[in-house]
């Protein structure tokens, strides 16, 4: 008699070791550098190109977030931010200036105001700084309205530095995948924790607050929702 054994491989990803427990999703890598010229509007590449920055002074770079499976759709931060589909993100009549970043909206959340619909999953997010030590970068989560006004949680990352010794990472869920602040809907004006992609905003985004960070690692695990 021959039995078959099935084993099943957990998956992993280079330097993320067993973070995800078997439950990687996505990783990128978010590149403090000088401008870049070149597009890099395609959904192939796993980096973002953010603006450097030195320490003590902040270089800010908008990495806008539309809602779909994951995905850099745009690599390049110093010029027009595009989506995957190729089109320009506008807000107000202005064409936006950034990096795009595609993901589900995330129901591993503790949400006042839950996902509207569209592309959903579980999952956590860590971050961990890299590159020369002594870098640092804060990360905002933040929606436009329609009017161009921009609304930014109450709730960031704080300070991810790169220290000395091995890099680790920090879970930042909360921070980068909702925004708690309060906006106006029908004359009353509502607060509480906003998952992404919210109707009553129209656009989001990542602040990315860059003090000579040169390298970010974004990692995405899955999780069990309730």
């Amino acid at each position: 008699m021959l039995l078959a054994v099935i084993f099943v491989t957990p998956v992993f990803a280079a330097g993320v070791g067993n973070l995800c427990n078997g439950k990687f999703i996505f990783k990128m890598n978010i590149i403090g550098s000088k401008a870049k010229n070149p597009p890099m509007n395609n959904t192939n590449r796993k980096t973002i190109f953010v603006g450097l920055g030195s320490s003590g002074s902040i270089s800010r770079t908008d990495i806008y977030l539309t809602q779909g499976p994951f995905a850099v759709c745009d690599g390049n931060g110093f010029d027009a931010a595009r989506d995957c589909n190729g089109n320009f993100i506008t807000n107000n009549g202005s064409t936006k200036i950034g990096a795009v970043f595609q993901l589900p909206c995330n129901l591993n959340i503790p949400a006042d105001f839950a996902c509207d619909g569209g592309e959903t999953a579980c999952y956590d997010i860590y971050f961990r700084a890299l590159g020369t030590p002594g870098g640092a970068v804060t990360i905002t989560t933040c929606g436009l309205l329609a009017d161009g006004t921009r609304v930014c949680s109450s709730q960031n990352t704080g300070l991810l530095s790169r220290g000395y010794g091995k890099p680790t990472f920090t879970k930042v869920t909360n921070e980068l995948s909702s925004l708690v602040g309060c906006v106006t809907v029908g004359g009353v004006q509502q607060c509480g924790r906003y998952a992404l992609f919210r109707d009553e905003f129209e656009d989001f985004l990542w602040q990315y607050d860059n003090q000579a960070l040169r390298n970010g690692m974004v990692v995405f695990c899955g999780a069990e929702c309730d």
